[in-house]
Parts: structure tokens; sequence; C-alpha cells
């Protein structure tokens, strides 16, 4: 037998699915939340997994306990990167004033961003198209460039000084 079937068989056994339902509960995922199925499946993929890397020489109560935390710190996990990445993207589509944007709205912003584009630096350049394009963070335009997020930001602040002068 493979071990993810025992963890899947543990889980099917004396009820432990209540383990990633309790889990749920306790992040505030309820049965109404989209993510609901998923973080769900997350959960016993997760449990059962965890339950085949353990230890058997504990109690039931404590492998309880041990899987209960590993599938709350997965779930969590899950949930923070959703959010970070949430965080970073800019949304075209909001409301400015109570009215939509019209397509001569879209317009101005491309050609607002070809003459910023023409105004900057090669660096400048670089964070636009990172920013802008890939909805990339700071951290992660520092990696891909190998140079600090200090520099980084220095490339934001010139980006928005020409921003500042064509407006």
């Amino acid at each position: 037998m493979n071990n993810l079937d025992a963890g899947f068989e543990f889980l099917m056994k004396q009820n432990h699915v209540g383990i990633v339902y309790g889990v749920l509960k306790r992040l505030n995922i309820r049965v109404d939340n989209p993510q609901f199925d998923d973080l769900k499946q997350e959960g016993f993929i997760h449990l059962a997994t965890k339950y085949s890397q353990y230890n058997d020489e504990l109690d039931d109560d404590r492998v309880c306990g041990y899987l209960f935390q590993a599938v709350y710190w997965h779930l969590l996990d899950i949930l923070r990167k959703q959010q970070r990445t949430n965080n970073h993207v800019i949304s075209v589509e909001t409301e400015v004033d109570g009215e939509g944007f019209s397509p001569h709205d879209e317009i101005d912003g491309i050609d607002l961003l070809n003459q910023l584009w023409l105004h900057c630096t090669n660096n400048q350049r670089k964070f636009l198209c990172c920013a802008y394009n890939e909805s990339m963070t700071v951290t992660d335009i520092a990696r891909k460039y190998h140079v600090s997020r200090k520099t980084v930001y220095q490339w934001k602040k010139g980006v928005q000084e020409e921003f500042y002068k064509l407006g």
C-alpha cells in the first residue's frame, strides 16, 4: 500500500475529515466562500501527506493535534500567497468618481504611458515593464535584475518624477 493511501485511509476512518473542517472554521472560511471547496481539498491532501510522513509512535490525540497544526499552517500559507498576489494587481476596471472608464480614457492612459516610456532611462523602463506588465513586486524585480531593493525603489522614484513632469 502506498504511504499516501495510508494517509487517505486515516482521513476517512473515525471522521478525521473533521480536522480539516476545524481548520477551515479557525480560518473563518465558511461554506459560502468561493474558495471553500478548493481549500478543503488542499487540506485533505496535505493531511494525508503529513500522516504518511508521520512517525506512528504517538497516540491518536497527538497525531490529530499535529495534523491540525500542519493543515492550518499549509492553508494559511496558501491564503497569504493569494493575498500577496492580489495586493500587487492593479485593476483597470475600477471606477473613478462613480463613473467607469471609457475607451477614450484607456487610450489616453496608453498615450501617457508611451510618453513616459520615452522620457525614462533603461532602468526605469525595466521597472515599468516588470511592475506594469508582469505585476512584479519590488523584491521580485530586484531578484530578477540582481540589484538591491533600494535600487529598484530609486528606479520607481525616477519613474514617478518623470510622470509628474508630464502631468
